[in-house]
């Protein structure tokens, strides 16, 4: 039992947040190998509206869930200097919903939101990609 339980913790904690990738060519051929959309979560240094969504709204179990199964999130940093020039953005937070094939924005969400209001933006891009296919 304390082998199973030894085991166990180490998924249980991994499964409990974002699977953040941090390289933004090895996060689009993952998203093209796995045929996911990319979710970009783009911040500063020093900005406290990013760190308050990272210690909030991407601990909320329900958004874990969600963007570790249906995208592939990279966090970025707004002085990135190897990123492609449709993500940028004056301001941080940003979450940009990127298709893996083109590099088409599905959706820009500027800001802090809370959980409620961003599970709406996840279940609109949701609904936006389940149109185009």
């Amino acid at each position: 039992m304390k082998k199973f339980l030894f085991l166990l913790i180490p998924f249980l904690l991994f499964a409990s947040q974002i699977e953040w990738e941090r390289d933004f060519n090895i996060a689009l051929n993952r998203a093209n190998k796995e045929k996911k959309p990319l979710m970009v979560f783009f911040e500063s240094h020093n900005c406290k509206w990013c760190e308050k969504m990272l210690h909030t709204t991407f601990k909320n179990k329900q958004i874990i869930k969600r963007i570790n199964h249906n995208f592939v999130p990279i966090k970025v940093y707004n002085n990135e200097k190897r990123l492609p020039k449709y993500i940028n953005s004056k301001i941080t937070p940003t979450t940009f919903f990127i298709t893996s094939k083109g590099g088409n924005i599905i959706r820009p969400v500027l800001g802090y939101w809370d959980e409620e209001s961003f599970l709406s933006f996840l279940d609109d891009v949701e609904r936006r990609l389940s149109k185009s296919k």
